[in-house]
């Protein structure tokens, strides 16, 4: 595989809009999430606006992604502990899918009490764009180092995160190989670029996203790569897994949406087809005699005029 365009110079977005759930929680770092995640969008783009409304029902439309200050080239939809409004995902896959800006980030964690409406929705929105299949994978919980999935050409832009730093993690399952960004804790790379892996982050081209009309899209299940584990005083400490990650992931997230040979530009397979459902069973060999033999029984049967019915 060529990574040589994870070469180039970082590309900057000029225009960035982050939406989020209106998130309070201090004590387990909601609020610290948002806080570095803002940072690093504002330090990697011209433009950044924030809305705090993706849990308002009804504050996200299709004038969200297109009034003034925007069109945007990237919008980063991020829920960490509360939950995003049902309507106003649907109007961000609607955007998605009518291209309204050049790529999505979905940052949709899966760490805690909401982690099913937070997974589902993000699998859903993904789902209904590609038709790649993903469902809910395991969890892990504790620290993550998630390896970038060199393997597919999707990880160039992102060869300077290796690994993603997080933790409490629900993995996303049945993801096409070459679609998965970066893979569970301890990981190998996957061996053939058609099978169907696990996966903390996805990546899908503007080729595979809503028939090849809509905007690049990323997943992904973890907000806890942007967590420094500062707490308000007298509540303990958290971790900090944001040292690790700051001032590279976020650069390679919007070079690989504003670069002309960055990953959103490339052409992958489709996916392939989710896995079957069910069992396959294997129809044996037969030899010459074996076949010349059932050929003799079929015209006897024919003769006769004998018929048998499969049960």
């Amino acid at each position: 595989m060529c990574l040589g365009f994870a070469l180039a110079a970082p590309a900057a977005a000029q225009n960035v809009l982050l939406l989020t759930t209106a998130e309070t929680d201090v004590d387990r770092g909601a609020t610290n999430i948002l806080a570095n995640l803002e940072a690093e969008l504002g330090a990697a783009s011209g433009s950044l606006t924030v809305l705090h409304t993706l849990s308002t029902p009804g504050a996200v439309t299709a004038a969200t992604f297109s009034a003034a200050p925007g069109p945007y080239d990237l919008v980063v939809v991020t829920s960490v502990y509360v939950s995003a409004d049902a309507g106003n995902m649907a109007a961000v896959r609607d955007a998605i899918a009518n291209k309204a800006a050049k790529g999505f980030y979905l940052l949709m964690d899966g760490c805690c009490q909401n982690e099913n409406t937070n997974v589902t929705q993000l699998l859903s929105t993904i789902n209904g764009l590609t038709g790649a299949g993903v469902t809910v994978g395991s969890f892990e919980s504790g620290a993550v180092n998630a390896p970038l999935n060199t393997m597919s050409p999707v990880a160039g832009n992102f060869a300077a995160q290796n690994p993603l730093v997080g933790g409490w993690v629900t993995y996303m399952a049945n993801v096409p190989a070459l679609n998965a960004l970066y893979l569970p804790t301890g990981a190998g790379l996957p061996g053939d670029p058609s099978s169907r892996v696990e996966a903390l982050s996805v990546l899908f081209p503007y080729t595979q996203v809503a028939s090849g009309a809509g905007g690049c899209l990323f997943g992904q299940t973890d907000t806890t790569p942007f967590d420094d584990g500062v707490r308000p005083v007298g509540v303990p400490s958290g971790i900090d897994y944001f040292a690790s990650n700051q001032g590279k992931f976020v650069p390679a997230l919007v070079s690989s949406v504003m670069q002309a040979s960055g990953a959103c530009s490339l052409t992958l397979y489709p996916p392939p087809p989710p896995d079957p459902v069910g069992t396959v069973t294997a129809v044996p060999t037969l030899g010459l005699l074996e076949l010349l033999g059932l050929s003799v029984l079929a015209a006897l049967a024919g003769a006769r005029g004998t018929r048998r019915r499969r049960g």
